[in-house]
Parts: C-alpha cells; sequence; structure tokens
C-alpha cells in the first residue's frame, strides 16, 4: 500500500487526538508577575505631629499589632540616637535594642526630684540627731532661699505674662513660666512649715513627715526611671534590619522566614489558585522553586488591557535565598494534575 503525504497527516491527526484523550496527568501552570512582601514588617517612624511611633504589620492576615506611640511633654526636648555599631542590611533578632529615645524633661525631672529628696534625708538626719539650733538655722536659712526664689520666679511670671498677653511667647513657653511659680510657691510653704514646726520643737511630726516625704520622692523617681525605660526601643520581631525610606521612616525589620507574593491573576485563572502547588521564581540569574500556600484574593478586581484581573496572595513555606522584598519577579504557578484534555481545555478557555 503505498501511504501518501495525506495518509500521513490524516495518521498523525488520529495519534494526536488519541493522545488527548489518554489518561495522562499534566501538572497544569501559568506565567505570572509576583510582588513580594515580606510575611511580617515593623516599621519605626516619625509622628505626623510630634514624637514617634512604631508598629507591626502582619501582611499574611493584614493586621497591625505592638503599636507605640512616644509623645513628650510640652516644651521638652527629645533626641532619638540609634544605637552604636548597629549593623543595617543584616539580620536582627527580637528584643535587641534598635535605638533610644532621650527626653530632656524626664531627665531632669529625676534629677530634680532626686535632689529634693536627698535634701530631706539630710534633713531627716538632723532632726534626728536632736541637734535643734542648727535644724532651725538651716530651716531659716532653706526658708529665706525659697522666699527668694519666691520672688524672682514672680517677677519672671510677670514679664512673661505680658509678653504672652502681646503675643510674643508661645503658649508652651508661658506655661513653663507658671509651672515654676506654682513649684516656688509649694517650695516655699514647705520651707515655712518645717521652719515652724523645729522652732516650736515638735520633733517628731517634722520625722515623720520628713520619712513621707522621702517615700514620695522615690514614688516619683521610680515612675520616671520606669518611664524613661519605656523610651528604650526593641524589635518585637526576627528579621532583617534596614532604614525605611519611606515618608517619615526611620528604620524597620523584615521577617523573610516566608514570603508573601501578591500575583495580578486573570480571572480565568484565579480558581484554579486554590490547588496551588509550587511557584517557581524567575531572576535574571537563576531559577528557584518554592513551595507556597494560597491565602486568597484581595478584594478589588483590576481591569488591565480589557482584561480582567484579580490580586492572589500566597505564602511560601520555606526560605527563599535571593528574593527579597519590594522585587517584582516573573514566576511560573503550578496548580494541580489534570488529565492533557482538561489541560487543554484550560488554556483555550484562558486564551478567549
Amino acid at each position: 500500500m503505498h501511504f501518501t503525504r495525506r495518509h500521513i497527516l490524516i495518521l498523525l491527526l488520529i495519534l494526536v487526538i488519541l493522545t488527548i484523550f489518554l489518561p495522562i496527568p499534566v501538572r497544569y501552570s501559568f506565567v505570572a508577575s509576583a510582588k513580594i512582601y515580606p510575611v511580617r514588617e515593623w516599621k519605626l517612624s516619625r509622628g505626623a505631629e510630634e514624637g514617634f511611633w512604631s508598629q507591626t504589620y502582619n501582611y499574611e492576615t493584614d493586621a497591625l499589632g505592638d503599636f507605640k506611640n512616644y509623645r513628650f511633654e510640652r516644651g521638652d526636648i527629645a533626641e532619638l540616637k540609634i544605637r552604636e555599631k548597629l549593623e543595617f542590611d543584616a539580620p536582627i533578632e527580637v528584643k535587641d535594642t534598635v535605638a533610644y529615645i532621650e527626653s530632656f524633661y524626664i531627665q531632669n525631672e529625676i534629677t530634680r526630684i532626686s535632689n529634693l529628696r536627698d535634701v530631706e534625708m539630710a534633713n531627716m538626719n538632723v532632726v534626728s540627731t536632736g541637734e535643734k539650733q542648727s535644724m532651725v538655722e538651716q530651716a531659716q536659712r532653706q526658708y529665706n532661699y525659697a522666699m527668694q526664689q519666691l520672688d524672682l520666679e514672680k517677677k519672671n511670671f510677670g514679664r512673661q505674662e505680658r509678653l504672652f498677653r502681646d503675643s510674643v511667647i508661645t503658649p508652651a513657653d508661658y506655661d513653663i513660666y507658671e509651672n515654676a511659680l506654682k513649684l516656688a510657691e509649694i517650695n516655699t510653704q514647705v520651707a515655712y512649715e518645717a521652719l515652724t514646726s523645729l522652732s516650736t520643737g515638735e520633733k517628731d511630726p517634722i520625722v515623720n513627715l520628713s520619712g513621707q516625704k522621702i517615700i514620695s520622692y522615690e514614688k516619683e523617681i521610680n515612675r520616671l526611671e520606669s518611664q524613661k525605660a519605656q523610651y528604650t526601643i526593641a524589635t518585637p520581631i526576627s528579621g532583617l534590619l534596614s532604614y525605611d525610606t519611606e515618608i517619615g521612616g526611620i528604620v524597620k525589620v523584615s521577617d523573610i522566614s516566608r514570603l508573601l507574593l501578591k500575583i495580578p491573576v486573570a480571572y480565568q485563572h484565579s480558581a484554579y489558585l486554590k490547588s496551588l502547588y509550587a511557584v517557581k521564581f524567575s531572576t535574571p540569574d537563576n531559577k528557584i522553586t518554592v513551595n507556597a500556600t494560597f491565602k486568597g484574593f484581595d478584594e478589588n478586581v483590576n481591569l488591565i488591557q480589557n482584561q480582567q484581573f484579580v490580586i492572589a496572595r500566597a505564602v511560601t513555606t520555606e526560605p527563599t535565598p535571593g528574593i527579597y522584598p519590594g522585587m517584582v519577579v516573573q514566576c511560573r504557578i503550578y496548580c494541580d494534575k489534570v488529565m492533557l484534555l482538561e489541560y487543554l481545555k484550560r488554556n483555550f478557555f484562558v486564551s478567549f
């Protein structure tokens, strides 16, 4: 029997059709671009108006956490200091110190109240030893000094009050002088009461009063020290430390133990991602295949070149060396295994 070219073509066509209907499983896949994000990210930034704030964002769940807002008293001078010898673009562990905030107001208050406590302790020791004459003389000197300070603060406040009424100084500066006057009045009253009690010879009440004042000073010092400790900023997550280049950004830590992929996918492909098997990244220098878990879709549907796209979200289940947050990479998405006929149907359906 002589075979013509027509016979050969018919034979090939029959073989192709038979092959299509054979139960041969084929891994269904398609090509897409993906934007890479860390699974979690912690940021330290400048506040919109004042101070600093830090927070952690979980890209996998779209949830915020570990939010802290560092705000300061009016008129305070605060300085942020990055920890010395901190390595950027390098791994950092959870609870490692990243920066310190130094507050002039808090440190000044700790020093001031510590001095008041020390003076009160010295007074109590003098009272306890019964050296009445020297105690009275010392109390008189403290009272005289307090009166001088009160007179000075009254004059300062009077001048600043006139400037404030003329809108020369700010409310914050006015508050500072007003508070200084009130503090001087309190110190004067305390000094007067101490002098009166010593002059009348009431020793035990003075000792008890001094003891209560010392306890009160120490409580306030402990509170301020605790507040100062909160200004030591540590990262709540482990990851890669880097500078934050966004507006207002300072530093950030990216958890890249796993990565989140945001993948624009043609709407026709979206139904197949529920059986996501793996993702193969294509970079200019190599190809990387990693396992990934499908996490759903973003709510928005985008129209690109008259075709509808949804943003699929997937998370890698293993480390991915060479792939970093912020990269846009070409990738092939591997889904479920299907018969050859179904594979052709899917590709044909997507093409139209």
